[in-house]
């Protein structure tokens, strides 16, 4: 018996040092850093456009030396040049603060195809994106329910909304929160009177197939909103494209699923870079919680 259990171990090592890849040693460089796009729009107003700087993730970011702010400055991308173009007229962005440029002029007219881009004189690179902005479309009917336990309250978001069935249409729920703010931080809309906005981590991103009959009704619960909250719920009809890089972004919400799926690589519009430039016409509601 004791002969029998030496050799199925010297049998099982046998096999894992067989099964064992050689180590291979792979030089593997960082990649060029590329500038990414994100961008916002007030209908009738104005344009926003964000600009950082994309880094490998096989480069330090940080050590003891660097600091919030300085590691900050190094990935947003200032004094560059941004134009966005639209219906034979060009719109050059002026720079709002380091990273954020910003347009009066670009939606006085609505529903055109628009193309931005971007050159960072320091670094020489260049991008560029063209997007469309699709019809507007509202709800139905919106309201939040407080439901107000003995333990906790629930607060959620009951809407009805219809589907044009002639068309492929894709949307997004957006649902913000009232901030009070000191100043530091950067409004673009204003939903509320003497308080800043936070878009939430809910939102809802719906396509032809959520709906039943060209009829959708759906009620989304809210985390970390209480029942003094004031909230914004805004409807926007989205491109295809954006729905896709949004299907992406949620799939990434939490780190769990950053370690344990697969590697996300987020469509883009944007050439020579990464991010998402988008237009779309959203139609909000602003409710005020105390009152229900």
């Amino acid at each position: 018996m004791k002969k029998n259990i030496i050799f199925n171990i010297a049998l099982v090592t046998f096999f894992i040092n067989g099964c064992t890849p050689d180590v291979i040693d792979i030089d593997v460089k960082p990649s060029e850093p590329g500038i990414v796009v994100a961008s916002k729009i007030i209908p009738q107003g104005f344009m926003f456009v964000a600009l950082t700087k994309s880094f490998s993730p096989l480069e330090p970011i940080a050590s003891e030396d660097t600091t919030t702010s300085s590691l900050l400055n190094n990935y947003l991308v200032s004094n560059a040049f941004v134009t966005v173009s639209y219906s034979g007229q060009i719109d050059t962005l002026s720079m709002l603060g380091p990273g954020i440029y910003i347009s009066t002029n670009t939606l006085l007219t609505n529903y055109n195809t628009y193309t931005l881009n971007v050159t960072e004189p320091s670094t020489g690179r260049h991008a560029s994106a063209v997007t469309n902005m699709p019809g507007q479309v509202k709800f139905d009917t919106v309201y939040p329910v407080v439901i107000k336990n003995p333990d906790d309250t629930i607060i959620s978001v009951k809407y009805v909304l219809k589907d044009n069935p002639n068309e492929e249409n894709y949307y997004v729920v957006n649902y913000i929160l009232k901030q009070y703010s000191n100043g530091a931080n950067l409004d673009i809309s204003s939903f509320f009177n003497r308080g800043s906005n936070k878009i939430l981590a809910e939102f809802d991103l719906l396509n032809d197939a959520s709906f039943t009959n060209n009829i959708l009704t759906k009620e989304s619960t809210l985390k970390n909103v209480s029942s003094t909250d004031s909230i914004a719920v805004e409807i926007a009809n989205i491109t295809k494209g954006y729905y896709e890089f949004l299907t992406a972004f949620k799939s990434t919400e939490s780190i769990v699923a950053i370690l344990t799926s697969e590697p996300i690589h987020f469509p883009t519009n944007v050439q020579n870079g990464y991010g998402y430039f988008n237009a779309y016409y959203p139609n909000s509601k602003v409710f005020h919680l105390g009152q229900y």
